[in-house]
């Protein structure tokens, strides 16, 4: 559990789908709506100072198997990218899978942050409440409000949840959406990689 010992509350997530027979759009069956938090492993075997949900991910791009059980789609090979998804949630990560994607949603509680980390991916973000200083690894920062939105492109970075308390309560919630990348590389082929731990020998 991240700072303070909080317990978000879960996250409420719907997923659609097919009907096999109009393909019309209905929601899908049997799915949990809720979503759990769970502890932010920056840096790895550290204390998390926030918390993750997985509101979704999948394991290929494009993205496939979308198509319902019919007499032509077995269900072996329909709605793969569900049962893929349910298959993380036993053990989930808030980074996407190698040639997938990942959504995520990640609360900061107040007056934590966020230690420096680079991940191997492209990120969209919104700022869904709150306010956030995103600190580069260059020393640059910018100050990020609800509704902002950032790309990181696999670069070094740090959070720092400057909310107001009277602002959520002081909790800082940012909607990501990470997808995989090729490696950043630099003068003389030197590699950027992922590096979760910076933070620790920076």
């Amino acid at each position: 559990m991240s700072a303070g010992q909080r317990h978000p509350e879960p996250l409420r997530r719907v997923v659609t789908a097919h009907d096999s027979r109009t393909g019309r759009a209905v929601f899908a069956e049997a799915d949990d709506e809720q979503v759990s938090f769970t502890g932010f492993p920056v840096p790895p075997g550290k204390p998390p100072t926030s918390d993750y949900a997985l509101a979704y991910n999948t394991s290929t791009f494009p993205v496939q198997g979308l198509s319902p059980v019919t007499d032509t789609t077995p269900d072996s090979q329909a709605n793969t990218d569900i049962k893929q998804y349910k298959s993380q949630l036993s053990d989930p990560s808030p980074l996407n899978p190698p040639n997938g994607t990942s959504c995520t949603i990640i609360e900061v509680p107040p007056g934590a942050a966020v230690p420096m980390h680079r991940t191997t991916t492209l990120d969209y973000g919104v700022i869904i409440d709150g306010t956030t200083e995103l600190i580069l690894d260059s020393g640059e920062k910018k100050t990020l409000k609800k509704g902002h939105v950032f790309v990181q492109r696999g670069t070094a970075h740090a959070w720092r949840n400057v909310t107001e308390k009277n602002d959520n309560s002081g909790v800082l919630r940012v909607f990501f959406v990470f997808q995989p990348i090729e490696k950043v590389r630099l003068d003389g082929g030197k590699v950027v990689d992922q590096d979760l731990n910076l933070s620790l020998h920076s």
